[in-house]
């Protein structure tokens, strides 16, 4: 049997954090927008210029934006030069696109409009939009639904900020227009800083009259590629995968030029230690490193991978993982799949090698290693492409840092970028995904790890949660089954909006909004766990205690199902 120590020296020999550095800042000067012409251009450096390697496949796949994949409808393409937003008469610039990549709203239309700004809050007040006509709508609500609903009553531009993000920090907001809709939605849009917008309200509020000039040069393109890289060694009936998301705005690093740049440097460390001979070319399963677009370039790549019947057995997702804590105020997350999908033997695996790695001091007496970075393991959380893993029924986990107070925005510069961390956790996910690509297991040792991994991770979920009572069973009129019918993809305010109408898009919101763990479970998490098996009501709510320690009111639950069966995601069946 390989030795696992042997294994992670050799990774962690090879593995550069100068090296690591320079892909990092390379890659982050690409405005890697979705649909955007940068995004290739990114793709296409990290092939020709990052990937001299000798004994990995590299494989490049694109899929049109124009078309529809699952749920998932078009974006349109886009491409932008130039734009600001202005504060009139005195001049005074809040945001522009050469100070900050993430001024623009993505795919927002050009134009140059100066007009009065009215303040419509979230967004979700229709009231709120009488008399924004020719008109600057404020807002901090959901994008899409906000820029939607102002463009049907003649708003002529939109600034947008983030409630929630670090005060001097200008947001990244994507509106994910479709080539349709751009065709009736003519007004540009622009983001400010938190400060900036109080400012603008602080004054409305007072009564005074606040004129803006609102800049956008951007323009459609005819057609955009999703580009997809695959770098892959070895051989074997089926493969394991390690992934990361390679668009977000120009000069934004942690998410997730973080995640892309550590398998980049984790996939030469590796062919390095090949060519020296300290490791062999796997023999049991492949391994395939995947740089992807979030979700629409993930989904249409697992459907033609699955398509032609390719196995994988495990994928492991790496999204925001170079963070300098003590700044960023994050923590390196363990994301856990939904225990229906779990796989114990390599979670526990990987489990083992992070606190390894990440273990650099000593206790008082020196008599063990401890944590040198905050960590914690959660449950299932969605939001990055492992959702999409899951959905094909691979299991997954997600390695993450968060919070993050200048996450989406101009300030997750390079300076907040930990080279160190993200080696650590590089080289821990080499060294597993080497072992179960090289090794036959004994079933002991399967068993072995596994069922100690489970019996951790029972324990410390019930030790967090020790304070919530055990679910019962709830008592509902008939067992009725929930079985998802809709294509794959990811829920997002689009599709909810094209299914329902605005109207009810926004009822919608405001119905869930109150509670980021009731939106995760309805817009995330119940879809994959009938996508996995037919289940009833009580088998729900069973798996979400299971998964959480927690259970959630019944009428949030029914209230759950209905809309979801209202955008035609589940269905009934099978009445008993």
């Amino acid at each position: 049997m390989v030795s696992s120590s042997n294994v992670f020296n050799s990774i962690n020999k090879f593995y550069s954090t100068e090296e690591l550095l320079w892909i990092a800042s390379s890659i982050s000067r690409f405005h890697r927008i979705q649909g955007c012409s940068e995004l290739e251009k990114a793709a296409d450096f990290i092939v020709k210029e990052v990937l001299d390697v000798e004994n990995f496949e590299v494989k490049i796949y694109r899929y049109s934006y124009s078309e529809a994949f699952g749920i998932h409808s078009d974006v349109v393409g886009w491409d932008v030069r130039d734009g600001f937003v202005q504060l009139l008469p005195q001049g005074k610039i809040l945001s522009s696109f050469i100070e900050a990549r993430t001024a623009i709203a993505a795919h927002s239309p050009g134009g140059d409009i100066e007009a009065e700004v009215v303040y419509v809050g979230e967004g979700l007040d229709m009231d709120r939009y009488k008399g924004v006509e020719n008109k600057v709508v404020l807002s901090y609500g959901p994008p899409y639904l906000v820029y939607k609903l102002g463009c049907r009553f003649g708003a002529s531009a939109f600034i947008l900020f983030k409630r929630g993000l670090y005060e001097k920090a200008i947001p990244y907001v994507g509106l994910f227009l479709s080539r349709d809709e751009v065709k009736e939605c003519k007004a540009p849009a622009v983001t400010i800083s938190k400060e900036d917008a109080l400012r603008i309200i602080n004054r409305l509020e007072r009564g005074d009259k606040v004129r803006v000039r609102v800049y956008v040069e951007a323009s459609y393109r005819a057609e955009a590629y999703a580009p997809v890289i695959e770098v892959s060694v070895g051989d074997g009936d089926t493969e394991i995968h390690s992934y990361a998301h390679l668009c977000h705005p120009g000069g934004t690093v942690n998410d997730n030029v973080s995640g892309v740049a550590t398998l980049l440097e984790l996939v030469k460390s590796i062919d390095r230690a090949i060519n020296r001979g300290e490791l062999g070319i796997p023999k049991m399963r492949k391994i395939s490193f995947v740089f992807f677009p979030e979700y629409y370039g993930s989904l249409p790549y697992l459907m033609e991978k699955i398509g032609r019947g390719t196995g994988i057995d495990f994928g492991i997702n790496l999204d925001m993982v170079g963070e300098k804590q003590w700044i960023t105020n994050s923590t390196l997350y363990f994301i856990r799949p939904p225990y229906l999908l779990s796989k114990p033997f390599y979670e526990g695996l990987l489990l083992k090698s992070l606190l390894h790695s990440i273990s650099k001091r000593s206790t008082f007496s020196n008599v063990s290693r401890a944590l040198s970075f905050r960590f914690d393991i959660t449950p299932y959380d969605s939001g990055s492409d492992h959702d999409l893993y899951l959905q094909f029924g691979i299991p997954s986990v997600m390695l993450n840092q968060w919070p993050d107070d200048f996450y989406h925005s101009n300030m997750d510069s390079i300076d907040k970028f930990d080279p160190d961390i993200a080696k650590d956790i590089g080289v821990a996910v080499g060294t597993t995904l080497y072992i179960i690509a090289v090794e036959k297991f004994k079933e002991s040792i399967v068993k072995q790890v596994g069922d100690a991994y489970t019996d951790f991770i029972k324990s410390y979920a019930s030790l967090k949660h020790l304070d919530v009572e055990e679910v019962g069973q709830i008592d509902v009129q008939s067992d009725a089954e929930y079985i998802y019918i809709a294509s794959k993809g990811v829920l997002t305010a689009r599709f909810i909006a094209k299914k329902l109408g605005l109207e009810k898009a926004i009822e919608f919101y405001r119905k869930f909004m109150d509670s980021s763990f009731i939106q995760h479970i309805v817009i995330r998490y119940i879809p994959l766990l009938t996508m996995i098996k037919p289940c009833t009501v009580n088998e729900i709510a069973k798996y979400i205690n299971l998964d959480y320690g927690k259970t959630i009111p019944l009428d949030r639950l029914r209230e759950s199902l209905a809309i979801l069966e209202e955008l035609g995601v589940i269905a009934r069946k099978n009445y008993r």
